[in-house]
């Protein structure tokens, strides 16, 4: 057998045993890092039994891939303007009503879904950060086979992974699309989130890994950029971020950090630098509910340092917690949305 021969057999082994070995070790980070999440009645957030007396909702299912995902249309009055609304990483779309009910009041509908895994929806895991974008493709395939429900304008709206997926969508039914807080890609703000204070040989190490286990699990949809696909699109997008936001990097992996890479007159950019609504949650939430926020984690604080509890913790910090106050809906942010969304 002729040296370089070898030489080829035993490159290919080594090769061979580092992708084997980056797809099981990514797979393992994937299964531990996105369990499901189900909501739960709690003191600090709002359910929609909370609501129902003051907002109407409609149910409905469909599939993504193999699971099922149940989804909502939120009516308060008849409307010809329907929002589809995708929320982030939180157990369901309930984790979000505060943002829901003031489109609500606004004139709009809300069509949403609990994303795979996650509050009514089925599935053990969901595959990643990208698991919006699917399961939004599959809801567009819905609205699309039952006649968008007979809306006129169709508007989209997302935040975090909901931020990232409506920035990845390029479909004409939609009049204007808002993101905010959204990543860029998928792995480069898994590297982000999980790789904090590592060396940068790290970084290339784990970014290698999860390419290689993205791509075998998912092919080139694993890591589809939203500065790739916001440069296509022919549709109105307003692109939303706070300056400090904790979990997408503004300067690093944000869409809007990539806005020099996106050509497209139709897109529109809102940085947020006010102190108060500058970060990753609370870009979303009032003045008040920030405020109250912070009241309720002095409390969660004192206990904690007191009792060395954490549910001793968390019970001190939801008893008595006015829970809409908790969650409040940032107005003027939602004020700027609407004005975006009929052109004014």
């Amino acid at each position: 057998m002729k040296p370089l021969f070898i030489v080829l057999i035993v490159i290919g082994v080594i090769l061979f045993s580092f992708i084997l070995l980056s797809y099981v070790v990514a797979t393992l980070i994937f299964n531990k890092s996105f369990t499901r999440m189900d909501f739960e009645k709690d003191k600090l957030f709002i359910g929609y039994h909370n609501i129902k007396d003051r907002y109407e909702r409609d149910e409905y299912s469909f599939k993504s891939k193999k699971n099922t995902i149940k989804a909502y249309l939120y009516k308060k009055e008849k409307s010809d303007n329907l929002i589809v609304y995708v929320h982030g990483m939180c157990p369901g779309h309930q984790g979000y009503l505060s943002d829901i009910m003031a489109l609500l009041d606004r004139g709009y509908n809300v069509f949403t879904y609990d994303f795979t895994a996650t509050g009514e929806s089925t599935g053990k895991k969901y595959n990643g950060l990208n698991q919006q974008l699917f399961d939004l493709k599959a809801a567009i395939k819905f609205l699309k086979a039952n006649n968008l429900f007979d809306y006129q304008n169709l508007y989209l709206y997302g935040h975090s992974m909901g931020g990232y997926a409506v920035a990845c969508v390029n479909d004409s039914i939609f009049k204007g699309i808002v993101s905010i807080s959204g990543f860029d890609s998928p792995i480069k703000e898994m590297i982000s989130a999980f790789s904090k204070g590592k060396s940068k040989a790290f970084k290339i190490l784990a970014y290698i890994m999860l390419k290689i286990k993205g791509f075998i699990s998912q092919g080139f949809a694993s890591d589809i950029k939203a500065h790739k696909s916001l440069g296509k699109s022919n549709t109105k997008i307003l692109i939303i971020h706070g300056t400090n936001d904790e979990l997408v990097s503004f300067n690093d992996v944000s869409i809007i950090s990539k806005k020099n890479k996106i050509n497209n007159d139709l897109i529109s950019y809102l940085e947020i630098s006010d102190p108060m609504h500058n970060k990753h949650n609370t870009i979303i939430a009032s003045t008040d509910c920030v405020k109250y926020q912070m009241e309720r984690q002095e409390i969660f604080n004192k206990v904690l340092e007191e009792t060395k509890s954490q549910k001793e913790a968390n019970d001190a910090m939801a008893n008595g917690v006015d829970m809409f106050k908790f969650n409040e809906a940032n107005g003027e942010l939602m004020d700027i949305i609407d004005s975006f969304y009929q052109g004014k």
